[in-house]
């Protein structure tokens, strides 16, 4: 839920940028300009740094104005209103974090199963360790809170169609048992990932090593018998 701003407020100064803004390196952003007038990815930056640092329901313009150093008239002329404006923070850095994670998917597919797996767990967390801000957006800022699903509906299908050709390849017919497991995997990276941005503060690193042995380990004890009769019970429904 996010609290609208007040859009009545006194700020006249629709020209108010001083062209200090500061120059930010993220995956996929380009540095902040010198201009007076800012570019709507500039103030997106800016908007994406508050919500992180905050949440999205306590991000107001004016704290998104000073952090971009402009005006709030600035930002409703640009995006019209609050909710338009986190929301298109939020489509961003999802594009970017999944188009970053299809890449990884993508250069992995000749790898090992093994070395797959353990290869998009410490990608996911490479891009946690280099691009904090957006990944505590998506996630949201609040311990179980549902800001990820969207990470979910984009990243499962992927995962579940490896896991599909992994068990075919050992002779196992696995259907939606795959999407079940694709979503402990993923989920257990997240929450681990969850954890160390925001709830715990734990390094990342040590959350990285934690969330690829859980991912081996889950990999190497589930059967595929076990999907199987999963999958048989959901028929059965």
């Amino acid at each position: 839920m996010v609290i609208a701003d007040d859009q009545n407020a006194d700020d006249q100064n629709a020209n108010g940028t001083d062209g200090s803004a500061r120059r930010r390196v993220g995956h996929g952003r380009p540095a902040r300009s010198t201009r007076n007038r800012p570019t709507d990815e500039e103030l997106l930056d800016a908007a994406c740094e508050v919500i992180a640092e905050v949440g999205a329901d306590r991000a107001t313009m004016t704290s998104i104005a000073e952090r971009g150093s402009t005006t709030r008239v600035t930002l409703y002329a640009h995006f019209g209103s609050r909710d338009e404006l986190v929301s298109r923070v939020i489509a961003r850095e999802l594009e970017i974090f999944t188009s970053f994670m299809f890449r990884v998917y993508d250069e992995s597919e000749d790898m090992p199963y093994g070395a797959r797996a353990r290869h998009s767990v410490r990608c996911l967390f490479d891009y946690a360790r280099n691009h904090p801000a957006g990944l505590r957006v998506l996630m949201g800022h609040s311990e179980g809170g549902g800001g990820n699903r969207r990470l979910y509906a984009a990243l499962e299908p992927r995962i579940s169609a490896r896991l599909r050709q992994n068990y075919a390849e050992q002779g196992a017919d696995i259907a939606a048992g795959a999407d079940t497991l694709a979503s402990l995997l993923l989920g257990m990276s997240l929450d681990v990932a969850h954890r160390a941005l925001i709830v715990d503060g734990a390094g990342i690193d040590e959350a990285c090593d934690l969330a690829v042995t859980a991912t081996m380990a889950v990999l190497r004890d589930v059967r595929p018998e076990q999907l199987q009769a999963l999958d048989a019970s959901l028929e059965q429904h």
